[in-house]
């Protein structure tokens, strides 16, 4: 929950700022908050600040700085409900993937797989920041008591290795004999990575 409300605030001041910013007129909708009466924008040589206009027809002039607090409070707030709905989702669709592998896991078997190619499939930054590579790589996988097959799966591989990911190499890897098409790494240094076209059942 207070991950969930920290994310509704950093959002919240993000968009508050660059909203009051380079859209003043969003101003009005925090403006019964901070002014009894009407607020308006007003650009004065460059310099943004807001204008209060009550009934009484008396006027006060409001810096950005004033603003911000407001409209950061009041963003995060319409933030809020969005965010904990993604975030429930993403939990919902985290969870059922993590059981469905550890069903298939529970049932697996060891197997041999040759690599027949290997293609990046994340960015060249993502790779430097976390040290680890995402790689898709078809397979030609030698089943116990069955025939061999190809399959194309998606791996998160870690720099140490990925001098091992040479074509020919034999990868130690285990599957679900109901579900062949999911081969996961039994090397310590790579991850098998749900593909979201693939069913988490």
């Amino acid at each position: 929950m207070l991950a969930r409300i920290a994310l509704s605030l950093l959002l919240g001041f993000i968009c508050g700022t660059t909203g009051l910013v380079f859209m003043p007129d969003l101003a009005r909708v925090i403006g019964p908050f901070i002014c009894v009466g009407e607020l308006q924008p007003v650009r004065n040589e460059g310099t943004l600040h807001f204008r209060c206009r009550t009934i009484n027809g008396e006027e006060q002039r409001l810096d950005l700085k004033q603003m911000l607090p407001y409209a950061i409070l009041s963003t995060s707030l319409l933030l809020i409900p969005p965010v904990h709905t993604a975030i429930r989702r993403f939990e919902r669709r985290y969870t059922a993937i993590r059981q469905a592998m550890e069903r298939d896991l529970s049932t697996s078997v060891p197997v041999r797989a040759e690599l027949l190619k290997v293609e990046m499939v994340g960015s060249y930054k993502r790779a430097i920041l976390m040290r680890a590579v995402e790689v898709e790589l078809t397979l030609w996988v030698y089943p116990p008591g069955n025939r061999p097959y190809e399959a194309r799966v998606v791996w998160l591989v870690e720099e140490a290795g990925l001098p091992k990911l040479r074509r020919g190499a034999l990868l130690a890897s285990r599957i679900n004999p109901l579900r062949p098409q999911r081969v996961y790494p039994a090397e310590e240094w790579a991850t098998y990575l749900w593909n979201e076209a693939t069913p988490a059942g």
